[in-house]
């Protein structure tokens, strides 16, 4: 590659020559000629005075636009091409997006070819490999980052526990092969690739996120997963079944309760049509069991960000045809919550969650009267809400309206017959 000399050099580094050269450079992607040609770019006047250094007063003086005849002309003087001095100052050819795109293809199917080899000799069955590699979720195949995931899950793969043997639990494969005991968690890609291809390889549900598909993921090769860390507070939900968490709402009416995942397995129900209202702190369900005790509606308290515990419960009540009244803080983590719940229960309602009740509350206590809004509205509702928060950027808390909320968790009115 030519040299550049040290004033051509300095010329180029100019910021008029620069936008210059920017366009020129987007001319030889496209395939187009970089020797003749008009160039439509705005240049300020101290950028055309720069520009100038090279094409001449007369140039800068005319207005005329930069025509790359007269740059080929000026440059021939130094030796150069209006290509070659590109180069020079890249350093290195400038390619077509053609050549571009056909060397980003030809290496998007070579680490595309080694991972599946890869994947292969670590005992993944073959007809599964294609369809999980191209998983959106996975990182695209040539800047060499899905050949670094692969290479990890080809570690814990071989790691597995053979169908003769003891199952192993998933913080204990992760810390052994991983040396993190959190390495293969739900928040992290790796964990969540190796349930999906797990999940892919036994032909089960794709798991989406912590919960009833991810450690059934994990259960089909041997893996169990964390069912203790995980909980959901509740008061008085009116469960039946032969769960653990049944015989605990049975036997602790009007105290609240920590559910774990572990709890809530084996088989529960709720009755049809039961009122469940769900908010976002500790507070309210503690005020909910402190001032009505067992008279206190069905409530579930996510703590913050709802838990794969709470996600699943609240999943569960809805797959029941319960009738699901959400709320939580008029917050940013609030709004998630809200969105979280409605995911896993598309048919909930909003318990207070508007804008209104978001003005009011920022002024006093007292709230709009109790909302029973149909599906439609709820987008409608919640993009208002989220249009007067980001107008304000005040938060309000659930406690706000603590006396608002336990007068609706005494209303009667919300239990079935």
């Amino acid at each position: 590659m030519t040299t550049l000399p040290a004033g051509l050099a300095d010329w180029a580094q100019m910021s008029g020559p620069t936008i210059v050269l920017n366009e020129v450079r987007r001319r030889a992607q496209r395939g187009h000629r970089t020797e003749a040609g008009t160039l439509r770019v705005p240049l300020t006047a101290d950028q055309r005075r720069e520009v100038a250094r090279l094409l001449g007063t007369p140039w800068n003086v005319s207005g005329r636009p930069v025509r790359l005849q007269d740059l080929a002309a000026s440059l021939t003087e130094h030796g150069f091409t209006v290509r070659g001095l590109l180069e020079a100052v890249d350093g290195q050819p400038v390619d077509e997006h053609s050549l571009i795109k056909a060397r980003e293809h030809a290496a998007a199917d070579a680490e595309h070819t080694q991972a599946t080899h890869l994947l292969t000799t670590a005992g993944v069955p073959t007809p599964v490999i294609d369809t999980w590699l191209r998983e959106p979720a996975n990182p695209r195949a040539g800047d060499g980052a899905l050949h670094d995931l692969i290479q990890q899950v080809c570690l814990v793969w071989r790691r597995l526990p053979h169908r003769d043997h003891q199952p192993v639990r998933l913080a204990q494969l992760a810390a052994d092969v991983l040396h993190d005991a959190h390495a293969l968690d739900a928040k992290q890609p790796l964990g969540r690739a190796i349930a999906r291809l797990a999940a892919a390889v036994h032909g089960l549900e794709r798991p989406l996120r912590a919960g009833r598909a991810w450690r059934d993921a994990w259960a089909a090769v041997g893996v169990r997963c964390d069912t203790i860390s995980s909980r959901v507070l509740v008061l008085n939900l009116p469960l039946h079944g032969d769960s653990s968490a049944a015989r605990l709402c049975s036997a602790a009416r009007g105290e609240p309760l920590w559910l774990t995942q572990r709890s809530l397995a084996g088989t529960w129900s709720a009755p049809t049509g039961t009122t469940v209202f769900v908010c976002e702190n500790p507070t309210v369900v503690e005020a909910a069991a402190d001032t009505l005790g067992a008279r206190s509606a069905p409530l579930v308290g996510t703590d913050g960000i709802a838990s794969g515990a709470a996600l699943e419960l609240v999943a569960g009540l809805a797959d029941q045809r319960c009738r699901i009244f959400v709320r939580a803080d008029f917050d940013e983590a609030g709004f998630i919550v809200v969105e979280q719940i409605r995911s896993v229960a598309p048919t909930a309602r909003l318990w207070r969650y508007d804008q209104d009740t978001y003005t009011a509350s920022l002024e006093t206590a007292t709230a709009t009267v109790f909302p029973l809004v149909g599906d439609e509205d709820v987008q409608e509702t919640l993009a208002a809400l989220r249009t007067a928060y980001m107008q304000r950027a005040i938060p309000a808390h659930e406690e706000r309206l603590l006396e608002t909320l336990l007068g609706d968790l005494n209303d009667t009115n919300h239990r079935p017959a």
